[in-house]
């Protein structure tokens, strides 16, 4: 189960960053306005990224006990 929400967690952090640096390009090519959706995505993708590693702390906690 840990090493299920190990990959979770490093994939959401993979994905936040892959998404902020599209955002950052799109913002420099186009406009900041076309990149707000990046930018959200990569907001959502942090969060989540957050929430797993906290979820793991959470199991590994409860396995030495």
């Amino acid at each position: 189960m840990i090493k299920v929400i190990k990959f979770m967690e490093k994939m959401w952090l993979m994905l936040s960053i892959v998404t902020f640096i599209i955002a950052v390009v799109r913002s420099i090519q186009y406009s900041i306005f076309d990149a707000l959706y990046f930018y959200g995505f990569s907001v959502i993708a942090i969060f989540l990224f957050l929430l797993r590693r906290r979820q793991r702390k959470f199991h590994e906690r409860n396995n030495q006990g």
